[in-house]
């Protein structure tokens, strides 16, 4: 078995693979302030006693680096395998800082585009909005960044007065009649909106005429059926990349 993390922002999520097939997943809540003796409790009984051959870890949470390096050498005596930059990977960086580029975003990169090939587009919605564009010489260009949907929501509901925190669902109508519908709608469709409008003014600048667009990201699940773009929904991709820079560099 290989022990899989995509440490985000705002959540973690761990997969057990085994025979190179993602068993099960699971998603806490990112805790800074939580101890690799803390963190160990929560997973030693999703973890279990199968034979642990490795631990392959996406962070974008530099805190969190250490913590998950001092559980798995202290408990199970196994160094995990950390995406840094310099790894194998496959596709070239064409961006102007590669050191600077999210673990999160190339294993995106690379389970996106060993599934559907290249070119291909990959939007991942969590807690930013991201969309990332690999070419069809096998390059990773770059992409956009956006605030995600919750933060734009906090963001909202502070910055004004009348405005009451409203749950994150996809409202029956574009144009709503009640406040709690139409803040949904703006953050819903307007994502989804953005998105569709995203990947097709990226597509006429690159001049593609066909490109794959996956999407992915713990937010994905509310706007996969009200995009006008068709897209594969893949809400493993990032892990499925991360396996592959495991058995690259293993």
């Amino acid at each position: 078995m290989v022990l899989c993390f995509d440490i985000g922002n705002s959540n973690i999520v761990a997969s057990r693979i085994i025979d190179d097939k993602i068993k099960d997943t699971i998603r806490l809540v990112t805790n800074t302030l939580l101890t690799a003796d803390e963190y160990y409790q929560r997973l030693k009984d999703y973890i279990g006693n199968d034979n642990l051959e490795g631990v392959a870890v996406s962070c974008v949470v530099p805190l969190l680096d250490r913590v998950f390096y001092e559980l798995f050498t202290k408990y199970y005596k196994i160094k995990p395998f950390f995406v840094v930059p310099g790894i194998k990977s496959g596709i070239k960086l064409k961006i102007e800082e590669p050191k600077s580029l999210g673990s999160d975003l190339l294993c995106d990169a690379i389970g996106a585009s060993q599934k559907y090939g290249y070119p291909v587009m990959i939007a991942d919605l969590g807690t930013a909005s991201k969309l990332i564009v690999v070419s069809d010489k096998k390059e990773y260009l770059g992409g956009m960044i956006a605030p995600g949907m919750e933060k734009s929501l906090d963001s909202l509901i502070q910055g004004a007065a009348k405005l009451s925190h409203t749950s994150m669902e996809c409202p029956p109508h574009v144009v709503s009649n009640n406040t709690t519908e139409c803040i949904q709608s703006g953050l819903i469709y307007g994502t989804a909106s953005m998105i569709d409008g995203m990947i097709e003014r990226s597509m006429k600048e690159l001049g593609y005429d066909k490109c794959k667009v996956v999407l992915t990201g713990g937010l994905s699940v509310l706007i996969k059926n009200i995009l006008n773009t068709k897209v594969y929904y893949e809400p493993n991709i990032l892990i499925e990349g991360l396996y592959s820079l495991y058995l690259k560099n293993k």
